[in-house]
């Protein structure tokens, strides 16, 4: 059964969706007069404007009963997308937790994976927009990163479904060692939000293998059958909106002075309760709090942090921007990570918002020519993994 609280958000939806609609028309909504995105287009306002609303204060049956997904139908369903048919491998099992969007036809010691962690607080399933997002890079990158990238999801546990800390970590490491362990050495990890979360997580875990096998002692359930020690580090880490601090709220007003309305992130900590859970917050510290940790204690080994091989991109109004900075302020001691801040730009906006315009049959086709003009989250991505291929 729904909840009082979600339940009142649908039924008030039409407030929000005729504010949107009216300022639009009007003086312009707070989306189309800070971002490039929205000035031509009332269905994303509209959209994004729905979105912020019904953002926050999460229950887990809500989500249970009008999100969820299970990936197999979703991918079955994408699979009759343009962006999709011309993939190779689209939607192929690798192991037990992964799936192929795209497989390099290029030998092994060649090939660049990236995977792909969803962003969604750890709670929420893979979207369609997200689909969108990690198939239509493939058609972002030059044609010699094209031909020498495959990409890979991981469907990980989900908070929705009680699963917490440590479950997504370990799922992820497996498969990642699986990609290893099939010949793949040459690996970048791609997240937004609770996706790039999960990306430094796995970054540290193998950098600090024995801080990593700690966290998974305490849990039989996820012995590891492989040594952590002998796994490469990842090539590169993408970090778009990274969420480094799930279970502090956000300090308002944010320190810039921005204007975070319509923000598709809450300021509670609703989603990163779920996440850690039962267990003691400050055993998991490490793994669940980054502005709580320090470069030469927790990162100093992250090769990938160090060697100019990480970028982060952040949104100029989004919520999470503060932290954000924080933490590339406290792990960029060589002063090498690439750092963008996307003008007007909201949470995750790559996925949310850009990737709105491939969504269609139109859409598709002008992915898969090539046209990502001035967009600001591909581009920058693309261009990232163009230079290491």
């Amino acid at each position: 059964m729904l909840s009082l609280e979600f339940s009142l958000k649908i039924a008030t939806l039409p407030y929000p969706i005729l504010r949107c609609v009216l300022e639009y028309y009007t003086v312009g909504t707070v989306y189309s007069k800070t971002n490039i995105e929205f000035k031509n287009s009332l269905y994303k306002n509209v959209l994004l404007a729905i979105e912020s609303y019904v953002a926050g204060n999460y229950h887990k049956e809500d989500m249970r009963l009008m999100v969820y997904q299970p990936i197999e139908n979703i991918i079955k369903k994408f699979k009759k997308n343009l962006l999709a048919k011309q993939l190779n491998n689209f939607g192929i099992k690798f192991d037990e937790y992964s799936y192929w969007i795209h497989r390099a036809e290029v030998p092994k010691e060649e090939t660049n994976v990236v995977i792909y962690f969803h962003g969604g607080g750890y709670l929420l399933n893979m979207f369609e927009s997200q689909f969108v997002f990690i198939t239509a890079l493939h058609y972002a990158l030059d044609n010699k990163a094209a031909a020498k990238t495959s990409i890979l999801i991981v469907d990980y546990s989900l908070t929705m479904f009680d699963k917490e800390y440590p479950t997504q970590l370990f799922e992820c490491l497996t498969s990642y060692k699986n990609l290893v362990k099939a010949g793949y050495k040459n690996i970048m990890l791609l997240g937004d939000s609770a996706g790039a979360h999960m990306s430094l997580s796995l970054a540290r875990a193998i950098a600090y293998p024995e801080e990593v096998k700690q966290q998974l002692e305490p849990y039989p359930q996820f012995k590891l059958d492989f040594s952590v020690s002998s796994l490469p580090q990842p090539k590169a880490l993408i970090l778009d909106a990274p969420w480094v601090q799930p279970c502090t709220r956000p300090k308002r007003p944010t320190r810039h002075g921005v204007n975070t309305l319509g923000d598709l992130v809450s300021w509670d900590t609703t989603l990163g309760d779920f996440y850690a859970g039962k267990n003691d917050r400050k055993f998991i510290n490490n793994f669940l709090t980054f502005t709580n940790t320090t470069w030469e204690d927790h990162w100093a080994k992250v090769e990938p942090i160090n060697n100019g091989n990480t970028m982060m991109i952040v949104g100029e109004r989004e919520v999470l921007r503060d932290s954000s900075e924080d933490f590339y302020n406290m792990v960029n001691k060589n002063g090498n990570i690439e750092y963008h801040t996307e003008p007007g730009g909201i949470h995750a906006g790559v996925v949310y918002v850009e990737s709105l315009d491939y969504s269609s049959k139109k859409g598709a086709k002008r992915a898969i020519a090539g046209d990502f003009k001035n967009k600001y989250g591909f581009n920058a991505i693309a261009h990232f993994i163009n230079e290491r291929s």
